[in-house]
Order: structure tokens, then C-alpha cells, then sequence
């Protein structure tokens, strides 16, 4: 979830919570003073009829057009302490404007005449005008509360982004960075704290590129040094195989040795390689023909092949041409390919596919899949893994793959490893 989304959401909930209160409390205010406005109408009327029985002036009609209304009731003696003087309640009445009873707000008077009676006065006034203006009210500013909420989000949400541009900023820098080429941030923000992070993932970064820079002066002085003194360890064993004094066990030993240091120099110059493509040495760049180095590696691995009755299989779909590094492709290309072959069983088969951007190699196996979380990871060898195999030539295609905007992939199928490398489209 992107950090703007989960801010939103945090927002919203205190906001709807905040605008649900003021409006319940606009509400519950207005309608109050609504009904004290009512109240106050109903005094006055009630005041008037008062006066005017108690002056002997003629009464106003019961209904006078306002749709008001009022009656009067002698009350006895046992009724005079019963309830206030004056009480407010809301009870239906008839309206004969409208046919129909409505709600109303009634007022209850007792008060004292000259001869010492007493006379309830009730005064009655329809309220649903009230209702309909509350109503609107109520819904008008519901509209407006939602009106508020939009536009409250959509200005914090454009303060927001605008103001935290650094940190996305910072973010696709990360995310664009590549080891060995690195171009620092430029400080252009005023916030302490975004500048505060500029700065530290400046000077991580060239923690980060010095520690490389030393490792990779490491792995290629190594592997120069290493050169030497395995070429001249070889050569001392051939002087030595030539002697005619020695033993056949003696021969034997040295024909050992000398394996051992031809793998050891297969992958010293493994490593050597892998080294320099992950430093990004091989910049030149042409044309190169997928199709004419998969034919011409595997003209060559049938030969080598042949003893163990392997058939290549290629099947020209489409050509395809990319524009990347010559050498790392042919590598990329044979090693697959040797890597089909040296990993397949006797009398079996390695079908190449090729298509206008992607290449599809497969070979029959001993029915077992890989185990492609790791098949990629330097020295990763499987169980039934070959003795010559230095488990370095899918790392070496794994990273010929980053360097020149590939992808690959790998997948069993029908008894079948099958290596897919394709081009980003």
C-alpha cells in the first residue's frame, strides 16, 4: 500500500467521525431552536387569548387560519394540583386544510380567573413545516458534509504528495540504481528531514560502490595472480609425465594432478569472466544473430557429443537479431547449450527452439526438475550434478542475461529441463 493511500485511509475515519459529531450537535442545536421558536409563538398566543377572556373581550376564533387552534376547560378542585401550570407536549391533531392528522406542539395553561376559578387554556400549533424544514436541513447538510470530506481529502492528498516529492524521489533513485554507476542525489529540498535522508543515502551509496570497487579489485588481481603459477604447475607436471624413469603409479597421481589443476584453471578463468561481466567491462555492442551462434555451437557439441549419442535439434522458427555484446552472447548461447548436454542422459536429445526474441532450450534428464530457487546461485550443483561441472555456467548466464536486457527462465516439463531466455518487450 502506497504511503499516500494508508495516510488517506488514516484520515478518513477520525474525519467522519469529527464531521458525524458536528453534525449530529448542528442537528440536535437546530431542531432546538426551532422548537423554542414554536414555544415562543405558542406563548404569545396563549397570552393573548388569556388577556383577552380575563379582559371579557370576544375570543378569537378556534381556527383562524393559521392553523392554530385552541379550547378552553373549566377545572375542578380535585384537578388543580394535578401537573404544572404550564406544559409542553407533542400529540396528532386534525388539520382540515389538509384531511389528515399531523403532528403538533401543544401548550397547556391553567390560570385564575376573578372569581377565584381556574381554566385550563390549550393552545395548539401543526409542527410539520418544522419537520420539512429540519428534513431539508438534515439533508442538505449531509450533502455538504460529503461535499467538505471530498475536498478535505483531495487538498490533503495533493499537500501530501506535493510535499513528500523528495522521498519518491529518493525512491526511484534506489530503485533505478546499478552498482558502478552511480550519480548522487542532488539536495534540492529545504525539509530537514528529506535532506537529512538525502544525504545519508549519499553517503550509504558510496560506502556501498567503495566496498565494490575494492572487491571487484580483488577477484580480478586474484584471478590474474592465480593464472600464472597454475600454467607453470601444469607444465611441470607434463615435464614430469615425459620423464621415462617414471612409475605407472606415479603416473598415475600426476594425471590426477593435473586434472585438478585444469579444473582449478576452468574455473579460475569462470570466475575471472563472471567478474567482468558483473563490472560491466564489455560495453561494445553489435548485431548479433541468435540463430548463427546456436548453429555453429551445436555443430561443435555434436562432435564432442557424439560418444554419448546425443542429438541437437535445431528448429529455426523465426531470426532473431539483438543488438548486445558479441562475446557474452556466444558465451551465453554455449553455455546453455553445453549445460543441456553435459547434464543430459546417453542416446538423449536437446531441442532448440528460436523465435523473433525468445530461445528454448530443453533436453531429456533423469526425470527429476531442479531446484530453481537457487540453480542460479554460484557452485549450485544438483545431487546427480557432473563431476566437470564447476556449478558456475547458469550464474554466468544469469548475469549475461541482466547485462544485455534478457530474461531466463527455467521449467520442466514432460521429462524435459527447459531453459527459456527472452528479450524485455
Amino acid at each position: 500500500m502506497k504511503l499516500t493511500t494508508h495516510a488517506l485511509r488514516s484520515l478518513v475515519l477520525p474525519l467522519i467521525l469529527i464531521f458525524g459529531v458536528w453534525a449530529a450537535a448542528f442537528y440536535f442545536i437546530l431542531s432546538d431552536e426551532l422548537i423554542d421558536e414554536v414555544d415562543d409563538q405558542l406563548e404569545v398566543y396563549s397570552e393573548q387569548i388569556i388577556r383577552r377572556y380575563l379582559a371579557g373581550e370576544t375570543l378569537p376564533d378556534s381556527a383562524d387560519g393559521s392553523n392554530n387552534t385552541y379550547f378552553l376547560r373549566v377545572l375542578s378542585t380535585s384537578e388543580l394540583g394535578i401537573g404544572k401550570r404550564v406544559e409542553y407536549e407533542y400529540k396528532n391533531i386534525y388539520v382540515a386544510s389538509r384531511h389528515e392528522d399531523e403532528p403538533a406542539r401543544v401548550m397547556h395553561t391553567v390560570f385564575e380567573c376573578a372569581d377565584g376559578s381556574y381554566r385550563r387554556l390549550t393552545v395548539m400549533t401543526p409542527v410539520y413545516e418544522r419537520n420539512e424544514v429540519i428534513s431539508t436541513i438534515l439533508v442538505s447538510t449531509f450533502i455538504l458534509l460529503v461535499a467538505m470530506l471530498l475536498v478535505v481529502i483531495a487538498v490533503f492528498a495533493w499537500v501530501f504528495v506535493r510535499h513528500t516529492r523528495p522521498l519518491y524521489r529518493v525512491l526511484r533513485h534506489l530503485d533505478d540504481y546499478r552498482i558502478g554507476h552511480h550519480e548522487p542525489l542532488v539536495d534540492d529540498t529545504d525539509v530537514t528531514e528529506f535532506s537529512h535522508l538525502i544525504a545519508s543515502v549519499n553517503d550509504c551509496i558510496d560506502r556501498v560502490e567503495e566496498a565494490y570497487e575494492r572487491e571487484r579489485r580483488f577477484i580480478g588481481d586474484a584471478s590474474h595472480e592465480l593464472q600464472t603459477p597454475l600454467a607453470i604447475c601444469q607444465n611441470r607436471i607434463e615435464l614430469m609425465m615425459d620423464d621415462p624413469a617414471i612409475t605407472e603409479q606415479q603416473m598415475g597421481e600426476l594425471a590426477k594432478m593435473q586434472q585438478t589443476i585444469s579444473e582449478l584453471i576452468r574455473l579460475n578463468k569462470s570466475l575471472l569472466f563472471l567478474s567482468k561481466i558483473e563490472n560491466n567491462q564489455y560495453i561494445e555492442q553489435t548485431a548479433v544473430s541468435i540463430n548463427e551462434k546456436v548453429h555453429r555451437q551445436a555443430d561443435l557439441l555434436a562432435e564432442v557429443y557424439a560418444s554419448r549419442d546425443i542429438r541437437i535439434n535445431v528448429y529455426d522458427k523465426q531470426q532473431w537479431t539483438l543488438t548486445a555484446n558479441d562475446e557474452l552472447i556466444g558465451s551465453l548461447v554455449a553455455n546453455l547449450l553445453r549445460n543441456a548436454c553435459l547434464h543430459n542422459v546417453d542416446g538423449g536429445t536437446v531441442d532448440v527452439y528460436i523465435t523473433d526474441g525468445a530461445l528454448s532450450i530443453s533436453n531429456t534428464g533423469d526425470g527429476e526438475p531442479l531446484d530453481s530457487a537457487c540453480l542460479f546461485n554460484r557452485f549450485y550443483k544438483a545431487h546427480h550434478g557432473k563431476r566437470h561441472s564447476n556449478g558456475l555456467g547458469l550464474s554466468i548466464v544469469k548475469a549475461i542475461c541482466e547485462v544485455s536486457n534478457l530474461t531466463v527462465t527455467y521449467s520442466y516439463e514432460s521429462n524435459r529441463h527447459c531453459f527459456m531466455v527472452a528479450s524485455h518487450r
